[in-house]
């Protein structure tokens, strides 16, 4: 992992951040956490900023957008003060902003944020001026090759540090029996993937009345689509604002989350064609059975029946799909363990820290 000098690989990274200035969750899923991960302490010496001062470093990584009032000017400013430096820049993203819509661009609806148009001309100038491209799917790379030559991939884990393992959700209790809990977590973009499956949800919960209750994290960004749940037993939780920011999240999530059945409904956009398989690993933290869309971001990962459902997105084959977890008690701890051990024994940085200096390191080799 060390360099050719065994001397620890020294970067200095330029997290995402928000007008509150605390960096976003993607940067401590992508960044902080793997790169201060114990299993690195020899091998790396990082800082973690929002500006960049000329630092001797061998790289400096750029995380997405980096600061909410990112332009043109702040882009070619960062990039001239890193080549003057002598040090390397990589580029580090984890969506296919280049086919995002414009109403989901980051930082778009802020007060004063630049146009649309400016926010993709600074992610086209990074990938076209960055040494090397950190990004999380085989598909992210294809889409950004021919702008980038030298590209690595290097897929989401999570940081078993952040993360209260448990067991799987067993069926009833010492007080009898109890309701079966179907969740969903996402980012307030992802309303039109939980409406995909509406009626199949409307269906499930009909069908089965008081003995389900459908939980949700997150997701619901608009008003209209919040009225078209309200006839399905829907509870919408969160955490409390001191636990938002990613690491203390993980650790609600974790701890106060207890779901039999959880969904990933993902369409198949050019956007998402890009996307990781997160959810799949934040699922198998909590211990449950999760049903996916049967598209790139799940498909190299979920195994079907063992460690998740793979579905088409059809309402039909939704509805299927939560009717088998919800009346196979065995398949539904069956497919839950088969995540939770494929996160602990593949997906955990505990595992996977040293895959994040190995890429680096190609990336600057391949220059």
């Amino acid at each position: 992992m060390a360099t050719a000098s065994h001397q620890p690989r020294r970067l200095h990274v330029l997290y995402e951040y928000g007008p509150d200035l605390y960096p976003h969750g993607s940067a401590f899923i992508r960044l902080i956490r793997p790169l201060t991960h114990p299993s690195l302490t020899e091998h790396c010496r990082v800082s973690f900023d929002r500006e960049y001062e000329g630092q001797a470093v061998d790289a400096v990584i750029v995380d997405r957008l980096w600061r909410p009032d990112i332009s043109p000017t702040l882009a070619r400013k960062m990039v001239d003060d890193v080549r003057q430096a002598g040090a390397r820049l990589i580029y580090a993203l984890d969506d296919n902003f280049l086919d995002l819509p414009h109403e989901r661009f980051p930082f778009a609806t802020l007060p004063d944020a630049r146009p649309v148009e400016e926010l993709l001309w600074v992610v086209r100038f990074l990938l076209h001026q960055a040494d090397g491209v950190l990004v999380t799917t085989e598909a992210l790379k294809e889409r950004f090759l021919p702008l980038n030559h030298n590209v690595a991939v290097l897929p989401h884990a999570l940081d078993e540090r952040l993360l209260v393992r448990r067991g799987v959700r067993r069926d009833g209790s010492p007080f009898g029996p109890r309701k079966q809990v179907i969740g969903y977590m996402g980012t307030f973009t992802h309303d039109n993937d939980l409406l995909m499956i509406l009626p199949a949800l409307q269906a499930v919960c009909r069908r089965h009345q008081e003995n389900v209750e459908l939980q949700i994290v997150g997701v619901i960004g608009q008003e209209k689509n919040l009225q078209a749940l309200g006839n399905l037993p829907v509870r919408i939780i969160g955490p409390s604002s001191s636990e938002a920011a990613y690491p203390l999240f993980m650790l609600w999530f974790t701890t106060r989350i207890s779901w039999d059945i959880a969904l990933s409904p993902l369409e198949d956009t050019c956007f998402n064609q890009c996307k990781s398989d997160i959810k799949f690993l934040d699922y198998g933290a909590i211990g449950a059975a999760g049903i996916y869309s049967r598209v790139p971001a799940y498909t190299p990962s979920v195994h079907h029946a063992e460690s998740g459902l793979l579905v088409d997105n059809d309402s039909t084959a939704w509805e299927e799909a939560l009717e088998a977890l919800l009346s196979d008690s065995e398949l539904r701890m069956h497919v839950a363990g088969g995540a939770a051990r494929t996160l602990y024994q593949d997906r955990s940085l505990e595992h996977c820290a040293p895959q994040w200096l190995s890429a680096v390191d190609n990336l600057l080799e391949g220059a």
